[in-house]
């Protein structure tokens, strides 16, 4: 008897104009993802690679001396990863460029022409699949409780001995698979757009990847199915069930996330650009007055250009500078730290809406958004210490260097501090941006697919309930 449930749910709602529209708006945006990424993923991969090809090329320049390598102050873009046609997670808005050299690090914004964009969210997968089709999903739902009392055929059904939990499980089952069908076109529409294309390589994780976004998104879709059945089931009327299903809708979707960023905003408030500057010119005023208590030793300010030079004192210069430049990336690390704390306070605060949940597993999954933003500067300082342990090991083959690698290009050059000698191009390290494996993502993403499965669970017993008590009559 269940399957004959499943039956008529599927076909009551195939042949309903509201699946036609909803199948017809899905496969359009969907359709549309596709050609806008195809666009832009093309003119971001060649300009990705003219600036990394061009910087490379500028890099391997210095190699004829040692103390350029280590000077040399190269822009690491961020790659476009193949994946932000599922999940953009709002790339735009996040640093694309990262300066570093063997003493500093420093993440940029460069080479958006219209800043206005960051304004607007992506069109990708996790967009349409959040908002259209999370909305429609109700839109097919409201009624598959209360409209059928109201039709008089609920009563019907229940006249003849079946169990009211096959009746419940007959409609949500019949109602994720027709919900799936649009989802599943629409997919299947957008990848034929976006492979055939061939702006993009995708290897196996990519595909297993893709597997668990789908994944993911079926059970987030699956929470407004059970959503729209136990407010069905707590309704008299189709007409109440609808008001209601958007009044909850709209909290969960659009107010809660906003919330939290608000939320965020005020308790978690980075410091401006002004206290930033106030706290740069307290570590240089207490740098100075540790060099006039002679914490670094003697003349440690002095940077005359003769070696020779009485007032000279290089071991000193190079205490004295290199704590400068310590202090200036611990500003820089904790700029960074708070920033990112900030956004992820943002989400938590919203963590009781699915959609934050959502978003949050499908960009660990795909490896976009904040959780990369992270990382990639993380393996950037990982690069900035290799390649000074590189110019150190290099160096200390030289005996005519000083062996006092600083930040100050001017007094190295002429006291000889860091070595002049040349060096071997294809031994330097180069920064490679590493990706995530399918098994990091899934323990980045796993908390929340757990979410995703508790907010299920609690819907569906809230609707069983309420199911088992619905007077009919």
């Amino acid at each position: 008897m269940t399957f004959k449930i499943i039956r008529k749910e599927i076909l009551q709602n195939l042949l309903s104009y509201r699946f036609i529209f909803s199948l017809l708006l899905i496969v359009i945006l969907f359709a549309s993802s596709g050609f806008v990424f195809v666009a832009g993923h093309k003119t971001q991969s060649e300009n990705y690679w003219d600036k990394t090809n061009k910087n490379l090329s500028d890099f391997r320049e210095q190699a004829d001396q040692l103390y350029k390598i280590a000077f040399y102050n190269h822009d690491i873009w961020r790659k476009p990863k193949p994946l932000t046609f599922c999940v953009g997670g709002q790339e735009k808005s996040l640093p694309n460029c990262f300066g570093t050299n063997a003493f500093a690090s420093v993440w940029r914004v460069k080479g958006r022409h219209n800043f206005l964009l960051r304004q607007f969210g992506d069109l990708d997968w996790v967009f349409i699949i959040s908002l259209p089709l999370s909305f429609l999903t109700l839109f097919l739902t409201y009624d598959s409780i209360c409209g059928e009392r109201e039709a008089g055929t609920l009563r019907l059904i229940l006249s003849r001995p079946i169990p009211r939990s096959k009746i419940l499980l007959g409609k949500y089952t019949g109602a994720m698979i027709t919900i799936t069908m649009p989802l599943f076109v629409g997919l299947f529409v957008n990848l034929i757009i976006v492979y055939s294309s061939g702006v993009i390589e995708l290897n196996a994780d990519d595909w297993l990847k893709m597997v668990v976004i789908v994944l993911s998104s079926i059970l987030y879709l699956s929470i407004f199915v059970l959503l729209g059945i136990f407010i069905s089931g707590r309704m008299a009327y189709p007409t109440n069930s609808m008001v209601a299903l958007l009044l909850i809708w709209v909290g969960l979707v659009i107010l809660l996330p906003c919330l939290g960023r608000a939320v965020s905003d005020v308790f978690y408030k980075t410091p401006s650009d002004a206290v930033w500057t106030r706290k740069y010119s307290d570590m240089v005023d207490q740098r100075d007055r540790d060099a006039k208590a002679g914490k670094f030793g003697e003349n440690a300010t002095s940077l005359e250009p003769d070696p020779n030079h009485p007032s000279v004192n290089p071991p000193a210069a190079a205490r004295y500078w290199n704590a400068f430049m310590v202090g200036v990336m611990q500003q820089r690390e904790d700029e960074h730290n708070q920033r990112v704390a900030q956004a992820l306070a943002g989400r938590r605060y919203a963590y009781l809406s699915p959609l934050v949940i959502y978003q949050q597993a499908t960009e660990a999954i795909a490896g976009t958004g904040i959780h990369r933003c992270r990382n990639i500067w993380e393996q950037i300082t990982r690069y900035r210490h290799q390649l000074k342990d590189y110019v150190l090991s290099q160096d200390a083959e030289d005996p005519g260097s000083l062996h006092l690698l600083f930040c100050i290009d001017s007094a190295v050059k002429g006291w000889n501090a860091i070595s002049k000698k040349p060096v071997d191009f294809d031994t330097v390290p180069k920064f490679q941006e590493k990706e995530w494996s399918i098994g990091e993502s899934l323990r980045l993403a796993v908390w929340d697919i757990g979410f995703l499965m508790i907010f299920n669970l609690a819907l569906f017993a809230a609707s069983w309930v309420s199911f088992m008590k619905y007077d009919v009559r």
